[in-house]
């Protein structure tokens, strides 16, 4: 999400993070790696000590990953008792706005790792030991950019053939440990 800047989204996101919380940041590297604290490794393996975080945002890495299971079970570990995890993700549904100017939906679901953490996350979410809190969906005018760089920000699968300037559904789950 680094390399694509969604106006508004940021803010969104941080709308589900307590001020004062410890918060940290995954996303995706690409090659079923995630970018977590400055650094990028394996899913399992986050630079990250146990229980060190209040909040965890895992923002368009679930999808990307052919095991996110492995980072659900990593995010649990990072997390303190009680914290808290907020999960970003594409949700290509059809809003009115999609239906005129997005691309077919099989072009923002077909070609994931991982096609459940795009069509049924919460269901991912709760299989992971979380208690799902919260289910937000908003629509996000995605910028004109290279499919790749659309791609490596998570924002849609590896090899569509899209090139931003299209609205597309985003889904925000917040789950407590």
């Amino acid at each position: 999400m680094d390399d694509v800047e969604v106006p508004g989204l940021r803010g969104w996101i941080t709308a589900a993070v307590p001020r004062e919380a410890r918060v940290v940041e995954v996303g995706p590297a690409g090659g079923g790696l995630v970018r977590c604290a400055g650094g990028i490794g394996p899913p399992g393996s986050l630079p990250v000590a146990t229980s060190d975080a209040d909040v965890v945002v895992v923002a368009f890495a679930l999808p990307c990953l052919e095991r996110p299971q492995e980072l659900l079970a990593e995010v649990r570990r990072v997390l303190r008792p009680a914290g808290s995890m907020v999960v970003v993700g594409p949700a290509p549904g059809r809003s009115p706005a999609e239906l005129r100017r997005a691309p077919p939906r099989r072009t923002l679901r077909d070609g994931w790792a991982c096609p459940t953490a795009v069509d049924h996350p919460g269901w991912m979410v709760a299989a992971a030991d979380f208690a799902v809190l919260g289910d937000d969906r908003r629509v996000f005018e995605i910028p004109e950019a290279p499919a790749d760089a659309l791609a490596g920000a998570g924002l849609c699968p590896p090899g569509a053939e899209v090139a931003g300037g299209f609205p597309m559904g985003v889904r925000r789950l917040v789950a407590r440990r």
